[in-house]
Formats: structure tokens, C-alpha cells, sequence
């Protein structure tokens, strides 16, 4: 199979499965015990964002929920097994394609800034698996939204490389383009506090990697030339 097939059919596979794992968050037992229905989002996000013990007890609860730890843990794994590998090979394969495989330089300006993204969400991951884990010193893993900021500054990065090889290279993608240009400036926005809603650039997000995705399914149909 030559590479214009692998990397679209490598981007479908990680972009499907990218999809399933996030919507499988909410369909967790331990989910639907602790939260009700559209309120994990929230949640995870202010976990990731946690800076002092207040916004923690704003999380758990003071004590803490068990039920809510439950979910928590049940989403931070499946989170680090799963949706971060998941991701990883949908941008990744995504820069290769549109590149035209591994050994173009060009591609690794977007796959080096997610590989960033993909590392510090690890990074964030294990931090608040430890914290929940042990209650007697959670201020020991504090804070935790260093790794969260780090981890969409690499994705958004990410955008940016793929935006210049969609509106730049010889075939020009002009949807996927711009659509990726959209998650950086808008993660700078909430960071800066101008705009306090996560859910800017969590939406620049998804219109992104569903462009890439159906990106790939048009070049996976596409007969070579």
C-alpha cells in the first residue's frame, strides 16, 4: 500500500478512535453515577485548571465525594490508555499526509508541537491520578494547570503547522486551513482571562480535528494519480 493511501487510512483510524474515547467518557458507569447529564465537561475542565486546595474542594467537595473521585479516576484513565495515544496518531498520521510522510521536514511542524501537547497531558494526567489517590497530601500535586496550559499551547501549536501546510503547500485544503488556525488564539484568550469559558476554544477544537478528519476520508477516496 503506497504512503498517499497509509497516512489517510493511519488519520481515519486515530480520528474515529479519537472520537469513540471522548464520547465513551460520558457513557462510564462511574460517570453516570457522579454527574448528570452534560456536566463532566465542566467538571474535568476545572479539575485540569486546579491551582490552590479551594478550587479542589470546588471539584471533590469538602470531604471530598467518593463518587466523584470514582468518575474522576475512571476519565483520567481512560484518558491516558486511550484518548492520549488515540489523539497522538490522528495528528501526527494528519501532519504526514498533508505533508507527505515522516521524512518531509515540514511535517514536523506540526508533529513535533503535538507530540508537546500530547506529553504535558500526560504530565497533567498522572498529576491528578496521584492526587486523587492520596487525600492525605493533595496540595502535594499542585498545581496542576501548568501541564493543562502547556498541553493546548502544543495542540494549538499543532493548528498552526497544519494550517501552513493546508494553505501553503501545492494542493491547498483552504477549510482545514483556516479552521486550524482558529484553537492557539483562542486558547490564549481564556488563558489571558479576556474570554472565561473553556468551552472557545474546546469548540475551535473539534471544528479542527472533524476538518482533518474529513480531510483524510477525502484522500483516502481519492484515486492515486
Amino acid at each position: 500500500m503506497s504512503g498517499a493511501r497509509v497516512w489517510p487510512l493511519l488519520t481515519i483510524f486515530g480520528g474515529l478512535a479519537t472520537l469513540a474515547v471522548f464520547v465513551g467518557f460520558n457513557l462510564l458507569p462511574a460517570v453516570s453515577v457522579a454527574y448528570a447529564p452534560g456536566a463532566l465537561s465542566e467538571a474535568v475542565s476545572a479539575f485540569q485548571r486546579a491551582e490552590t486546595m479551594a478550587d479542589i474542594n470546588a471539584v471533590f467537595g469538602d470531604p471530598p465525594s467518593a463518587a466523584i473521585i470514582a468518575a474522576q479516576d475512571a476519565v483520567n484513565t481512560l484518558d491516558l490508555y486511550a484518548f492520549i495515544p488515540a489523539y497522538s496518531l490522528f495528528l501526527a498520521a494528519g501532519a504526514a499526509m498533508l505533508a507527505g510522510g515522516l521524512r518531509r521536514p515540514v511535517a514536523w511542524l506540526a508533529i513535533a508541537p503535538a507530540l508537546i501537547g500530547a506529553g504535558a497531558d500526560v504530565a497533567e494526567t498522572l498529576q491528578q491520578v496521584r492526587l486523587t489517590a492520596d487525600w492525605s497530601n493533595p496540595a502535594a500535586q499542585l498545581p496542576i494547570a501548568p501541564m493543562h496550559w502547556l498541553k493546548y499551547a502544543g495542540l494549538g501549536c499543532n493548528g498552526l503547522g497544519v494550517a501552513a501546510l493546508a494553505l501553503l503547500g501545492a494542493r491547498k485544503r483552504w477549510a482545514l486551513g483556516f479552521s486550524a488556525l482558529a484553537p492557539l488564539p483562542c486558547v490564549l484568550l481564556v488563558w489571558a482571562g479576556i474570554v472565561d469559558d473553556t468551552r472557545v476554544f474546546s469548540a475551535t477544537f473539534a471544528l479542527y480535528w472533524i476538518a482533518l478528519l474529513v480531510t483524510a476520508v477525502v484522500g483516502a477516496l481519492r484515486k492515486p494519480a
